[in-house]
């Protein structure tokens, strides 16, 4: 099959959540487990314990197959709940899970939170929302008060103009920046206006 044939039936004949499965299936997400994702996730386990100590809900939206939640570890947190459009990396992350996580298949651009969180993080996924901003101001209304959001965006030719997108809607709190040998992250927390 030739490139163009290939590209096709990945991309433009599936739907997302097709697409997603697909790529989930075959492997073409295992490069999350590399070494080069370390920082990124490493930041993202720092703010959690930092700004959220002891036993925190927190919301993954675009979880995976559980990343954060195994880097995070149990006890630092007191409820985990990821979300993800792709049925098997959510079957993944259930076979990787404790009992205090539920993981859930759902789009974040309808999905609607059972309960309320102390942090809801959005990490490398933000840009696949169809209203990236929307979707924040709507996931933020499930946030306990005092709750943050956590946002991560890999740099690319548009991530300036997401991230100004979204500044308006929310308090930036902190920010770091994470440099590896494939790529250059802004890690964001964000407190709703």
């Amino acid at each position: 099959m030739n490139a163009l044939t290939s590209f096709f039936k990945r991309k433009v004949l599936r739907i997302n959540r097709d697409r997603w499965n697909y790529q989930y299936d075959k492997g073409l997400w295992d490069g999350l487990k590399a070494i080069d994702e370390l920082a990124r996730f490493s930041v993202i386990v720092g703010y959690v314990k930092y700004l959220k100590p002891g036993q925190p809900e927190v919301m993954e939206v675009g979880c995976g197959e559980g990343l954060l939640q195994q880097r995070l570890q149990a006890q630092n947190y007191g409820r985990f709940v990821g979300l993800d459009i792709a049925d098997v990396a959510v079957e993944n992350a259930r076979a990787q899970a404790d009992e205090k996580c539920t993981y859930r298949v759902g789009d974040m651009d309808t999905y609607e939170p059972d309960g309320t969180f102390d942090l809801i993080i959005f990490n490398e996924v933000i840009y696949y929302s169809k209203h990236p901003l929307k979707t924040l101001q709507r996931f933020s209304q499930y946030l306990k008060p005092g709750g943050l959001l956590i946002v991560t965006i890999n740099n690319h030719k548009r991530s300036d103009k997401l991230w100004n997108s979204i500044k308006d809607g929310f308090a930036l709190v902190d920010e770091a920046t994470t440099v590896t040998a494939k790529t250059t992250c802004v890690c964001k927390v964000l407190l709703p206006k």
